[in-house]
Formats: C-alpha cells, structure tokens, sequence
C-alpha cells in the first residue's frame, strides 16, 4: 500500500516541479490549500454516488445482497493502488490535458475533448463495451465539473478515489473492467449488460449513467454559481490555475 501512496505523493511534487519550471507559476490547482476538507467531500460524493447506483438496481431487483465480510483483508490492500491511480490520471487528465486544452480553446470544447479521451482510455480493457466508454466519458465530465467548482484538482481526486474504492473493495464489484475481490459487502447483479454493465462493472450500466448525469449537472451548477464555470473568453485566466477559496 505505502509504495503506491509515495508515488502518488512524488507524482504531485513532480507536477507542481513542471508547473513552476515550464509554465513559471506556482500550480495553485494542486496547492495543498484546502486539500484535506475537499478530498474528504470527494470521497463522501463518490460514496454516495455508488451507493445511489447500487440502491437504483436492488429497486429494479438486478442486485440482490448475499453477505457481509468485515474482516476482508482486501479492504485494505487496494487503498494504495486506488490513490495512486486517482491522483495520477487527474493530473494528467484534469491538471494537464483538460486545463491546458482549456486555455487554447476555451473551456467547452476542452470538457469535450478531455473526457472523451478519458473514455477511451478505458478501452483496451477486454470487457469494455460502446455504453461502457460512454459511460466512463460521462465520468470524466462529472470529475471535470468537480474540477471547475473550486479550480483545484483535491474535490476530483478523493470522487475519483471514493468512487473506484466504493466500487471495488465496499461492494465488491468490478472496476473499469478489472475484476472484483471479495470486500466489505457481496452481492449478485443479475441482467441485461445495458442494466448491470455485465464483465466491465457497474460503470457500463445506464443506470450509472443516470447517476453520473445528475452528479455532473449539480457540479456545473455550483460552478456556476461560485463564478468558477468560464465559458471562452475568459479560459486562459483560469486556466493557469487561479483557485477559488
């Protein structure tokens, strides 16, 4: 666990080093202002974001809850890999690509591009259908959403973290297409792939996409509610990664 948890640490040191030598700013978006109170919210989101999921498919009785197992050994073993893939893909997708994008072409057209190269980074992965990467873009605007909220990286880190730990280790259901270990709580999801998202796991299912939908517009809202949200003009000044307290 702790290897994975350093590199995630070394990942940020080596951003923030890029940030100040090729762009000659201090990178304010991965600042350590704020970042304990927002990671946590982040972590509570992608929490709740799952388990309103999971609790939409035992309605339509796709899932059904066979046992619990609270001294599961694989509750701990993923932390570090979950944290070191969440802080590492939103630096690259939103520290880099998305907020670099954004300054050349404004921030709606670097919202689309950003996330559907998130999507289709999940596609090598075997199991991956068309919904599925439809799915995991519609992802990647909901953490981007995160993102412009605050302009710091923290609040899309620990959903991006929250989520993939939720998932995999709580309710022991495969992540991204990487197959599920026994975690916290075990159930059945039982269906047509459209509805449980089949080998790839819950996030190729549209009910996920549902979910996903509602999170991204309630993010945008707040966004645009704090005057974080830019539309063109005004891109390239926030785009250098001024934060919002």
């Amino acid at each position: 666990m702790w290897p994975e948890v350093l590199s995630a640490g070394v990942a940020l040191l080596a951003y923030r080093f890029h940030v100040r030598r090729a762009e000659k700013r201090e990178a304010a978006e991965a600042s350590g202002a704020r970042a304990l109170p927002e990671v946590v919210a982040g972590l509570g989101l992608g929490f709740v974001m799952v388990g309103a999921a999971i609790a939409a498919l035992a309605a339509t009785g796709a899932y059904h809850f066979t046992r619990m197992n609270p001294w599961s050994f694989a509750l701990v073993v993923p932390i570090g890999e979950m944290v070191f893939v969440g802080v590492l893909e939103e630096l690259l997708f939103r520290g880099l690509l998305f907020r670099i994008t954004e300054r050349a072409l404004g921030t709606w057209p670097a919202l689309a591009i950003s996330s559907v190269l998130f999507g289709l980074s999940h596609l090598p992965g075997s199991s991956a259908t068309v919904l599925a990467i439809a799915v995991t873009g519609v992802a990647g605007v909901m953490l981007t959403a995160a993102y412009l909220v605050t302009r710091r990286l923290w609040l899309a880190i620990g959903i991006h973290i929250g989520w993939n730990y939720t998932l995999g280790t709580v309710w022991s259901i495969a992540v991204s297409g990487h197959p599920a270990q026994e975690g916290l709580l075990t159930g059945q999801l039982g269906g047509p792939e459209w509805l449980t998202g089949g080998a790839y796991g819950l996030e190729g299912s549209v009910v996920t996409l549902g979910v996903l939908l509602i999170a991204t517009a309630v993010l945008l809202r707040r966004a645009a509610v704090k005057g974080t949200r830019v539309l063109w003009r005004d891109a390239r000044a926030y785009a250098w990664g001024r934060g919002e307290a």
